[in-house]
Order: C-alpha cells, then structure tokens, then sequence
C-alpha cells in the first residue's frame, strides 16, 4: 500500500473515530438536537457551548 493510500485510510479512520466521540457526548450532554444539525459554523458552536455553563 503507497503512503499517500495509508494517509487517505487514516484520515477515514480518524474521521469516523471523531464523528462518533463527538455524536456520544452531545448524547451524554442531552442536547441530542444538535444531532441533526447541518452546518453549525466554529461560532455557532462555541455559543452552544457557551449555553451550557
């Protein structure tokens, strides 16, 4: 397998790994509307975030 394959399967990899981390805590956090939320922007989601202090 050439690198450039192994880097493209890491980052499926990785991917998929953080998908799922992020899908459990926003379960555990009980904000499972956040679920089916397309396109949150970088500030959408620290004001989310910023709601639950």
């Amino acid at each position: 397998m050439q690198q450039s394959e192994q880097w493209r399967m890491y980052a499926r990899q990785h991917e998929e790994l953080w998908i799922n981390f992020i899908e459990n805590a926003v379960g555990r956090a009980g904000m499972t509307e956040l679920l089916g939320a397309n396109g949150l922007t970088k500030h959408e989601f620290v004001d989310e975030l910023k709601d639950l202090e």
